[in-house]
């Protein structure tokens, strides 16, 4: 036997008799309510959920278009079969353009089996296309809401719980997992009677969930399993312990909840829950929407953890590379100025060769350390989104030279050649300390990656900008690296082989960017790899 819930309209009892037998002899054995009012059929439709409606064409004080015009005022997707004794086919046209699915005469009842077994596939059908539907809209607006960076995690979850009241549950919950409490904490509730939702509140502040309990949200996040519970009134054991607190449960009405964990790299990070009142049901197609709501939920959710746990960890790093690069520049302040003092002295008291390029090279590596720590506080001064600007009027070219200059020493213990371009003259408004480190960091990768070759510095103009071309002839960049190095602590080669922080070529192209400009690498026409750093002209000296 068939089992379906019909609402039947009907005053005769000896006629209603009749069609509860004919839909048994047809194999259904369906849960029957019988009205004879327009006000008890309001009632019913408004209360309950009903799978087909059976009607009489005319009853006492009303008749089957009333009947539809109650259906269809309360936007109730239910089929209405009329069934009548008298007829004519002027009436049944009438009531099939109304929206009446079939009319029949009740001395036709072997129509009413095929009848009833039509209505109830199509509306199957036609329910379950719909409530796809909503699922696809809950699960797009779901993900949309999940993709907002500027919610913060109980806002995205209030929000989300909204998303299911009342087309799939009458309340929706999430919980969150809280130590503290033994087990689970209410961040989020949605209920349209805003008395029963501030009463769900109290409760769960007054009576917290048995952590233990063989059901509900505590025993979902314990076991990681989901649960579908259609009528809590049959449940074996309730869960909460003291009779004050399952009264006061009792009077939310709860009927049927589904309750699934949040999934999270380590365990579930709480659990949504969905419920309804009064008749209505929740079945397998909620606990499927469900599931996959608190998988988007949990995934979102350990994303923002990890972001999180990220963020910190960079703050912490760089908070670091603050501290410790202020700590070594003392030290190193001093050191440069002894080893300056030893120099000097060196001319007088004419030591040993051997002991004067000991000495310079010291002096080398002390200002490289320098350069080094220099270059971490600028990291730490970007990583806040300051890098202040000193600009004035100098010539570039002059200033490549001065630096090529000073790299002098370095290419010769490397065994390359600086070659400039012939000076012109290239003048422009920049900051001069931040151009200097950027092509002094072109100029010391190049040597460190293209030992034993020559190095070609260029400068020049292409259009509106002033251009430092630095080529060399070393082991190249890949091209699937050229952006990678320009990141902070990004290389495209191993630091254990050509040592450094990786932070060069980012501050470079960081103060490019701050004049305006911009920096790139490419691989070289044969070998090696060409870096470009690239500066806004003024608007006089682009004409």
């Amino acid at each position: 036997m068939t089992p379906f819930r019909l609402l039947l309209v009907e005053d005769s009892a000896n006629d209603a008799a009749l069609v509860t037998e004919a839909l048994a002899q047809a194999g259904y054995r369906p849960t029957t309510r019988r009205v004879e009012t327009l006000e008890a059929l309001r009632e019913a439709l408004s209360t309950d959920a009903w799978d087909l409606v059976l009607c009489d064409y005319r009853l006492s004080r009303f008749t089957a278009l009333d009947v539809l015009g109650a259906l269809q005022a309360l936007g109730r997707d239910v089929p209405l079969i009329v069934l009548s004794s008298l007829l004519s086919e002027e009436q049944a046209v009438t009531l099939m353009k109304a929206g009446a699915r079939d009319c029949f005469s009740k001395d036709r009842m072997a129509r009413l089996g095929p009848a009833v077994a039509r209505e109830l596939e199509e509306t199957r059908v036609r329910r379950e296309r719909a409530r796809a539907e909503v699922d696809r809209e809950i699960l797009a607006r779901a993900s949309e809401l999940l993709i907002t960076a500027s919610l913060e995690q109980e806002a995205r979850l209030d929000q989300l719980v909204q998303l299911l009241v009342p087309k799939v549950a009458d309340w929706s919950a999430f919980f969150v997992s809280d130590p503290d409490r033994g087990g689970l904490r209410l961040v989020a509730l949605a209920h349209p009677d805003t008395a029963r939702r501030s009463l769900a509140m109290r409760l769960n502040d007054r009576f917290p969930l048995d952590p233990q309990a063989s059901g509900g949200p505590t025993h979902v996040l314990r076991t990681g399993l989901p649960e579908l519970v259609p009528d809590v009134r049959l449940r074996s054991e309730p869960l909460h312990r003291d009779a004050a607190s399952q009264r006061a449960v009792a009077e939310l009405g709860v009927r049927s909840v589904v309750n699934v964990p949040l999934p999270g790299r380590e365990g579930p990070l709480g659990v949504l829950s969905l419920g309804t009142l009064g008749e209505r049901t929740l079945g397998p197609v909620d606990l499927a929407l469900g599931q996959e709501l608190a998988r988007r939920a949990g995934l979102a959710l350990e994303n923002a953890r990890l972001f999180q746990e990220a963020r910190e960890a960079v703050r912490l790093r760089d908070e670091f590379l603050t501290v410790a690069a202020h700590e070594l520049r003392t030290p190193l302040t001093t050191l440069r100025l002894q080893l300056g003092t030893l120099l000097q002295r060196t001319e007088v008291h004419h030591l040993e060769p051997e002991v004067v390029t000991r000495l310079e090279r010291s002096v080398r590596q002390v200002r490289r350390l320098g350069t080094l720590v220099e270059g971490l506080l600028d990291v730490s001064q970007l990583s806040s989104g300051e890098l202040s600007l000193m600009p004035e009027r100098f010539d570039l070219e002059e200033l490549v030279a001065e630096v090529l200059e000073r790299y002098q020493a370095e290419a010769r213990a490397a065994g390359c050649e600086l070659r400039q371009s012939p000076r012109l003259g290239l003048w422009g408004t920049w900051d001069r300390l931040r151009v200097d480190q950027a092509v002094g960091a072109l100029i010391s990768n190049a040597l460190k990656f293209g030992p034993g070759r020559p190095v070609e510095v260029d400068v020049g103009r292409a259009g509106a900008f002033a251009r430092v071309q630095v080529r060399d002839r070393g082991i190249g960049v890949p091209l699937d690296q050229v952006e990678r190095i320009f990141e902070r602590f990004g290389r495209a080669v191993s630091s254990h082989s050509y040592g450094g922080l990786g932070l060069g070529l980012y501050l470079t192209r960081r103060a490019a960017e701050a004049h305006g400009g911009r920096a790139w690498a490419e691989p070289g026409p044969g070998e090696g790899a060409r870096f470009t750093l690239e500066l806004p002209l003024e608007k006089e000296t682009r004409e």
